[in-house]
This record gives structure tokens, sequence and C-alpha cells, in this order.
């Protein structure tokens, strides 16, 4: 993968700006809960965490496709093949982070890093969430924010408890 999308929690004001391009880029419209990313507010606490599609090497909802409407391009995008998908549901279910999920149709639907050139980034002034190649420092935040796994839940549960997770861990 040349680049990868980065969510970088500390740095998040919780402004939704990226949620709100998002939309407007892949819906045509705001409408943020047809969002690709997604941001998780605990305004108590001060803290928001951008939640990205991580572009798993081995990704759960690939392997958990019946129809194989899941797949990597030549940049390992896992992306939705939306002629092949029956709206079983099964990679929803399967995706631990809660980043992909299902429209009215009950087709499926996920980030697709907008083909190379993330809207998301474009609108996020404070730079907490960028699209850059891999160096050491974001692959310990990569690799720190992909343990936290969530098993049974909904996608926005699994999202919320990836936030509380991450929250946790600088609150320490």
């Amino acid at each position: 993968m040349e680049k990868i999308l980065y969510a970088i929690p500390d740095l998040c004001t919780g402004c939704n700006r990226c949620v709100y391009i998002c939309s407007a880029v892949k819906e045509g419209a705001f409408y943020p809960s047809k969002a690709r990313i997604h941001n998780n507010n605990f305004s108590f606490n001060g803290y928001s965490v951008p939640s990205v599609c991580f572009q798993c090497p081995k990704p759960d909802c690939l392997k958990a496709c019946p129809r194989e409407a899941i797949y990597k391009n030549e940049k390992d995008i896992v992306l939705v093949d939306r002629e092949k998908c029956d709206g079983c549901g099964d990679c929803v279910t399967a995706c631990p982070y809660g980043m992909i999920e299902q429209d009215d149709q009950g087709l499926a639907y996920k980030c697709d890093y907008c083909d190379g050139d993330p809207a998301c980034v474009k609108e996020c002034y404070p730079e907490a969430i960028v699209y850059r190649a891999e160096d050491k420092a974001m692959r310990k935040l990569r690799g720190l924010q992909m343990k936290q796994r969530m098993e049974a839940a909904t996608a926005g549960e699994k999202r919320r408890q990836l936030g509380r997770n991450l929250l946790s861990l600088v609150s320490q």
C-alpha cells in the first residue's frame, strides 16, 4: 500500500467536518450517518476519536463475504463490488472495528480512500486525519488502534468501544 489513512485522536477537535464532507462526496448530500468515516465525541472528557477503515492486511470482512463482493485492489484497498453484494451483512458482523455498514437496500459500503484522494483529509484542518506513507510513529499508532478489536456488537457500538478504549489508553 502506497499511502494509508491514519486517525490521530490527540489532534481531533471533534468538529465532524470529515464526516460531513465524506457524506457529501459519497452520498451527494450532508448525511453524516452514511459517511465512511465516523467520529466519536467524548465531550465530558474533552476527547474525540475519528474512526477510519484500517484497510486490514487480512480483512475479516473479505473472508466473511460468501459472494466474493469484497476484494482488494492493486493498491491493497478493500473495496465492495455492490453488483455482487446480496445484503447478507456477514461483512458488517465480521469487521471488528465497525467500519463497514449497509445502506437502505442492505448493500455494503465502506471507505475506499476516495480513489486515492481522501476528502476527509483535505477537510481536517488540525490534521487529525492524514493520508501518507507509513513510518515508524504511524505504524505504532495504527498497531495500537488495530489491537482494539471488538467481537459481537453493531457497527456503531464497535466504533464507540474503539473510541472508549483509545480514550482509556491516553488517560493512563
